[in-house]
């Protein structure tokens, strides 16, 4: 074996005795062979005594730094083997970069050529009056006399040519001469070049055949010039000669081709190094570089970065532009989006660092995170975005100047420097961030996510389409078989409807029919994101269990013969959010799969919203009503009837007997949705597509929910569908949704209001009873849970809720930490009216109000009429279909006052051309005038400056933000290490974070300079821009300020107060009339000498009474009564005698005749004229300021926080 290892080893022996060895040079070095060999020979070579001495010569060997460079190339100057990549290249007659793939080069031959360039690239930073660098590249010829020759020049101060007493050589000589020479060797000095292992050009010249420096010093007036051959070898001696002119350097070399195993400069290796003069022409300024004559047209990076834009862009072409950015004299940045992938270029002090490093990570983070965090804010469905995720659609673009930088090799591809030893720092303004983030990237992100969400979507539901296990579902037996397209699945709204729907079975069967019930609102899919679809069960087990797949069409017989059933039927309640789960459905199906429509896929299952139930004596079945509009209209077409009325509040209030009935006579319940042309489709994008909001708004206006008429047919498109049923849903949820203007109620709250004033609840009641009472009493036919939560909105009184609580909250009603969310049971919790609730809307008007009538009994008013705009003084929110509504909330007391100087001044001059300024009762923040109307900050301060952190003090939030959300929110920040820690000290009313923020080594004197309201992100808004409620006609109008809602206000409530003071003179008239002749009578029976006493004991019949009652001027009660109708004892036996008319006087006790009674009957005809008198001396305006004022009293007497402005 060792006699094997030393004929193998012949060659490198003679290489050895070749080389040319010096001891103070000298590098000991393992054979490359020997580092192949099994350990135990290694072994064996260390410790055999019997090895022979030339082989130990051949193992362990000593080379010379030149020889060590040429040995192993790779270890200064990368592969000399020739390789392939795809690299942007110098199109010189388009004057552009271009991108070549498989383009053939060498690394090294390219590494030999950048250092001579990045030296001429250091000469500037050295000497700034350096204003040229030519490069003149000679590819020669397959000839050996025309090889291949490279030469660069620049002006400016160059190598002293000066001899180095030390060295003993001229200082040219030393610095390209010699291994391990240099200038960069002060680590203490802060250098802005390029060199640092003091290999640099030698490197060229150990690898060229020839290489020589020619170089003019005008400081020393000398010239100096010397030429090396042979890999540095052979040292030529040098030629020195007086000089006058410039200075200036030129380095002239010849590859040596073989070293890079090529016999030619190609043609694809011309264009690297082209490529690479460019960039230099990019990276200096003020300095005009020309490649073999002709000058390279760019000047700076701005230009150069410009150069890689798209060959064509138009100036509305935003996204092909190059956003660039000088952001400090060592650091300028350029941004593109980017889709073929993630790609930077970049340069250190002028190097090219083909693989980036610390100084272009430290750019992608800021762009990272200011991406991630704006589609985080636009997209809240979607996932956080991780940096990787971003990348791909980035081109980055850096060039920086960095102080004494390090690489991960001699390559320099990679820069490790860190980025406090940077010596500069790269903080991309806002305003340019602004501009990359409006520059396409964040749309190019958002797309490839919710293109990988679709993927995704498409496996799972794919992979769940092999499966009919779920829960729940009543399969069908011919489902998913070769009769399944006789199959029908009925979707029922909840699991009462299912029991409907599976009593019904028993008349259908089984084999043909599934049912499956839905869980509330079906999604609107037409605007969800994926991931909403992959987290929504409905959604994946509609799919399942219809063999549903995303990417099919069903336009063919043969793709519908894919699916496990062959028809939906939708069988919802008949109000209307019953429609509005049906049109959600018929959303779903149109959204992903509308030639399912097309071919009348799906259908309904109608039910009786009410049955009417005639007299018992008639016999006669019960009448079905599948709408009010129908019921209103047999009702007024039959007045006289008589009858009683069961209202089906959903699908469980029918028995199983009526569901049997329903499915015995299927044809009749059964209704086909149609779509035979484009409208069809555009009526139902048009209702559930977010961004047509302006066309839904039209939709309403044009629409009057009277006109609609239910007609049972056997089919209907989804035109007639939209436009006359799903229509009412959409009427009625703005009615639900959008309080108004006069009370500031919206429905809900309205009758639970009137179901109090009802019951006189003035003492503490359960909420849970309340809500029973209310549903009672006020023809509620929803679920009483929204009617539970309707009752604890309306007493809650934390920050943020409500400034005047109409109910009182006895219990736990939510708090600042959930936003009221953490109210206890409606079991556990009881309420009653405030105090002052009733001086706010006043029992008096109560017989003025118009009142809702439910099937011909009053139930709550149209709306109240409060003496002040509640909704200025509560505020409002609210979600309806085309409209919503943000109405701010207002100080009580400032309203009440702008009130009394509106009754005190003629019209419009009590605004003072002020608006009315938002309140928050408890609120400890500060409310700011905007653009579009108010917003409010929360309260931060620094209470501890240390030289490491501050510790801020949170102590209030801003409107809309809870204690808990926030708190989130401060967790996230600690995940980002920009908070170190935080520590809480609330209340359930007040706010006090402790927060830890750590400072950067640059931070120590910023604690002035910080907005740390905005740092926190402790502001909302209060606009004032989509205040939107229903005037006194029922009308939605939209109100430009708190003054409009006012305006609207006004006249009713005076106009109210005009009709209260006339409705209580007339009433205290009648009051007067009926106590005077009660006195006249009492008086007149006393005296012994009047005509009626005198009758009164000769026994008269009833006609006498009543014509000596009438002659002595006696008013029948009639002529007092509210109307005609009112007094019904004027002839209640029927004889025309109308006796009865004074039974008020006639049935007089004996008691009232005694002298006390009398006395005191007197006194109230007094008191009763005393107060006529007064109230037809006091104006509309008068009462109207008296409530005010008292209210105002009660107000302030009732919580200190109202005395504040």
């Amino acid at each position: 074996m060792l006699r094997q290892l030393a004929r193998s080893s012949a060659a490198g022996r003679r290489h050895a005795l070749r080389a040319i060895q010096k001891p103070h040079e000298a590098h000991i070095m393992w054979h490359h062979r020997a580092a192949l060999q099994p350990l135990s020979l290694r072994l064996l070579h260390a410790t055999a005594p019997m090895l022979r001495t030339d082989a130990i010569e051949l193992v362990y060997q000593k080379k010379s730094p030149l020889e060590h460079v040429l040995l192993r190339p790779g270890m200064y100057i990368g592969s000399v083997e020739s390789t392939k990549d795809t690299m942007w290249v110098w199109n010189n007659q388009e004057k552009r970069m271009t991108q070549r793939a498989n383009l053939e080069y060498t690394p090294a031959l390219y590494k030999i050529f950048d250092e001579i360039l990045v030296n001429a690239v250091d000469n500037k930073v050295r000497d700034d009056t350096m204003s040229r660098l030519d490069v003149t590249i000679h590819p020669g010829s397959s000839s050996s006399s025309d090889p291949p020759r490279i030469s660069i020049f620049n002006d400016g101060k160059g190598i002293p040519v000066q001899f180095h007493k030390h060295e003993q050589v001229y200082v040219p000589e030393l610095v390209l001469g010699h291994l391990l020479t240099g200038s960069n060797f002060d680590d203490a000095t802060a250098r802005l070049t390029g060199g640092r292992h003091g290999y640099g050009a030698k490197l060229t010249n150990i690898f060229s055949t020839e290489f020589t420096v020619d170089t003019g010093d005008a400081h020393t007036g000398l010239q100096y010039t010397q030429t090396w051959r042979h890999n540095m070898r052979e040292r030529g001696d040098p030629v020195v000669v007086p000089y006058t002119g410039p200075n200036y350097t030129r380095i002239t070399f010849v590859p040596d081709l073989k070293r890079f195993h090529v016999d030619s400069l190609t043609l694809d290796m011309q264009q690297v190094l082209e490529k690479r003069v460019v960039d230099v022409a990019g990276c200096l300024t003020n300095v005009s570089v020309s490649l073999n004559g002709e000058v390279v047209p760019l000047s700076g990076f701005q230009q150069y970065v410009q150069s890689y834009c798209p060959s064509i862009a138009t100036d509305d072409d935003e996204e092909a532009a190059v956003l660039y950015t000088k952001v400090n004299r060592r650091w300028e940045v350029a941004v593109m989006p980017s889709d073929g992938g993630y790609s930077q270029v970049s340069f250190v002090n002028g190097m090219t660092t083909i693989r980036g490093g610390t100084h272009v990570q430290i750019v992608l983070d800021q762009l990272c995170r200011r991406v991630a965090d704006t589609v985080a804010a636009r997209h809240r469905d979607l996932p956080p975005l991780q940096s990787s995720q971003i990348k791909p659609h980035l081109r980055l673009f850096v060039k920086a100047l960095v102080e004494n930088p390090t690489f991960d090799s001699q390559m320099k591809e990679c820069l490790t420097s860190k980025p406090e030893f940077f010596g500069s720092s790269c903080i991309l303004t806002e305003r340019y961030v602004k501009q990359v983030l409006a520059c396409g990237i964040v749309e190019r992100v958002v797309g490839a996510l919710k293109t990988k969400q679709r993927t995704a979507l498409l496996k799972k539901v794919a992979k769940k389409s092999n499966t009919v296990q779920v829960p729940k579902l009543e399969d069908a037996n011919w489902a998913g078989t070769s009769k399944a397209h006789k199959c029908t699945l009925i979707l029922t709204e909840g699991d009462s409807a299912k029991a409907l729907a599976v009593a019904g079975l028993s008349v259908v069967g089984r084999d043909a029919y599934g049912v499956f019930p839905l869980r509330g609102k079906f999604l609107n899919v037409r605007d969800a994101t994926d991931t909403q679809l992959t987290k929504n069960a409905e959604f994946s087990h509609l799919c399942t269990i219809l063999g549903l797949k995303l990417g099919l069409k069903y336009d063919t017989s043969a793709e519908r013969a894919t699916l496990r059933y062959g028809q939906v039927m939708l069988m919802t309640d008949q109000d209307h959010d019953g429609s509005h789960i049906k049109g959600l459905l018929l959303n779903l199906f149109h959204s992903f799969w509308p030639a399912l429509l097309e071919a009348n896929y799906v259908s309904a299952f109608l039910t009786p919203l009410l049955k009417v139930h005639p007299s018992v004596a008639s016999k006669k079945p019960a009448l079905p009503f599948f709408s009010m509009p129908e019921y209103d209209q047999w009702k007024a077409d039959h007045p006289s009837v008589k009858h009683s009325v069961k209202y089906y509040k959903g699908l469980g209030t029918s028995t199983s007997k009526e569901g049997q009935e329903y499915f015995d006579a299927l044809n009749d319940h059964r209704v086909e949705y149609t779509s035979t042309s484009p409208a069809d489709g555009d009526a139902l994008a048009m209702v559930f597509s977010k961004d047509r909001v302006a066309d839904r708004k039209q939709w309403l206006r044009q629409s009057n929910p009277l006109d609609f008429v239910f007609e049972r047919v056997a089919s209907m498109s989804l035109g007639q569908f939209v436009h006359a049923e799903l229509i009412q849903y959409s009427h009625a949820d703005n009615i639900r949704s959008i309080p108004n203007v006069i009370d500031g109620l919206k429905p809900s709250q309205r009758k639970v209001l009137f179901a109090c004033f009802r019951r006189h609840l003035v003492k503490e009641m359960k909420v849970a009873q309340l809500a029973g009472y209310c549903a009672e009493h006020t023809a509620y036919h929803h679920g009483e849970a929204s009617l539970l939560s309707t009752i604890v909105n309306m007493a809650q009184d934390f920050v943020g809720s409500n400034n005047v609580p109409l109910l009182v909250p006895s219990g736990q009603f939510g708090t600042r930490l959930q936003g009221g969310k953490d109210a206890a049971s409606a079991r556990y919790i009881f309420t009653h009216l405030q105090p002052y609730t009733r001086l706010i809307f006043p029992a008096a008007d109560e017989t003025l109000l118009e009142y809702v009538h439910d099937d011909g009994v009053p139930v709550e008013p149209v709306y109240f009429v409060p003496i002040l705009p509640m909704l200025l003084v509560n505020g409002a929110d609210g979600i309806g279909t085309g409209w919503s509504t943000s109405v701010p909330s207002h100080h009580p007391i400032q309203v009440i006052d702008w009130l009394l100087a509106r009754l005190m001044q003629p019209s419009d001059k009590w605004r003072g051309g002020n608006e009315l300024e938002p309140w928050v009762k408890g609120f400890q923040g500060r409310v700011t005038s905007k653009p579009n109307g108010f917003g409010t900050e929360g309260v931060v301060r620094v209470v501890h400056d240390k030289k490491k952190s501050w510790t801020l003090a949170i102590s209030e939030l801003p409107v809309g933000k809870w204690i808990d959300d926030y708190k989130t929110f401060l967790w996230s920040l600690v995940a980002a290490k920009k908070v170190q820690t935080f520590t809480e000290h609330h209340t359930d009313r007040t706010v006090h974070f402790e927060v830890v923020v750590p400072k950067d080594d640059s931070d120590d004197d910023l604690a002035a300079g910080i907005d740390w309201t905005k740092w926190f992100k402790l502001e909302s808004n209060l606009n004032t821009t989509n205040m939107h409620a229903f005037d006194s006609t029922n009308t939605l109008q939209k109100y430009q300020s708190s003054a409009d809602i006012l305006d609207a206000f006004y006249p009713v409530r005076l106009a109210l107060y005009h009709r209260r003071k006339e409705y209580l003179v007339d009433e205290s008239t009648r009051d007067l009339r009926r106590l005077t002749n009660r006195a006249r009578f009492v008086q007149a029976m006393a005296s012994h000498d009047s005509p009626l006493r005198v009758l009164w004991s000769s026994r008269p019949s009833k006609a006498q009474v009543v014509a000596l009652l009438q002659e002595e001027g006696f008013d029948s009660s009639q002529s007092f009564a509210k109307n005609h109708h009112d007094d019904h004892d004027d002839d209640a036996d029927g004889d025309g005698d109308g006796i009865h008319g004074y039974n008020y006087l006639l049935k007089t006790s004996f008691l009232q005749f005694t002298d006390e009674n009398t006395t005191k009957l007197l006194a109230e005809v007094e008191a009763k004229r005393q107060e006529l008198s007064r109230l037809e001396a006091t104006s509309a305006v008068e009462m109207w300021r008296g409530e005010l004022e008292a209210l105002k009293a009660a107000l302030l007497s009732a919580d200190p926080q109202y005395h504040s402005k």
